[in-house]
């Protein structure tokens, strides 16, 4: 019923119903207005107490691998001083430690570029992949290079004992490989990685490097 019609309608005694138009704006009142103060203020508090969590988890990474770096420098050192090279007449494997973890930027893409640009020099290579992230981008580029995978390894901070199950799977590869060639993420800072790689030498090849 048209405004002007109530209004006549008002006037001869009937009933006037005053309704809002359809677009009126709906304001929050005050006891809204602070229960919604007071849900922020709580999600701010559990914002705040999930960052120290993450803190001391990247904290306890941190230390983890500041210490383990030393084994794998320790080898590195003794490959360089051995002068160690890999044979040329045999395959690379290339090993992909990524992770099954998400919302990571540009860390599981990162290693996938790197292992392109290693495909690029040595085609023929292998790839065993640790962790679905990687996986996933790999197997649209180069399905038939992966000859091994891993999931749910990395979810949490690797012990020796998960290295040494993959390890086991890898040596159980049919193919003999000269070298493998480890890619993994550097640390830098909070921020920022890093894929570099780290070579392991078959026992052929450790004996004949001077």
């Amino acid at each position: 019923m048209p405004a002007c019609l109530k209004r006549n309608a008002g006037i001869f005694g009937l009933k006037v119903c005053a309704t809002a138009p359809p677009n009126a704006a709906n304001f929050a009142t005050l006891r809204e207005i602070e229960g919604r103060l007071k849900s922020i203020k709580n999600i701010e508090k559990i914002t705040n107490t999930m960052k120290v969590i993450a803190s001391t988890r990247l904290t306890r990474a941190q230390k983890a691998m500041d210490e383990s770096r030393t084994y794998g420098q320790t080898s590195n050192t003794v490959f360089e001083k051995a002068e160690t090279k890999p044979l040329e007449d045999k395959k690379t494997l290339l090993v992909v430690a990524s992770s099954d973890k998400g919302l990571c930027g540009g860390i599981h893409s990162g290693l996938s570029k790197a292992t392109r640009r290693i495909l690029q020099e040595h085609a023929d290579a292998d790839i065993v992949v640790l962790g679905e992230k990687a996986k996933a981008q790999l197997s649209r580029t180069n399905p038939n290079a992966i000859v091994l995978s891993f999931a749910n390894v990395c979810k949490d901070i690797p012990t020796f004992a998960d290295a040494q199950a993959v390890a086991d799977q890898i040596a159980l590869l049919p193919a003999d490989y000269a070298s493998v060639k480890i890619i993994y993420n550097k640390w830098l800072n909070a921020q920022s990685y890093e894929p570099t790689t780290v070579e392991a030498y078959s026992e052929e090849a450790i004996t004949k490097s001077g």
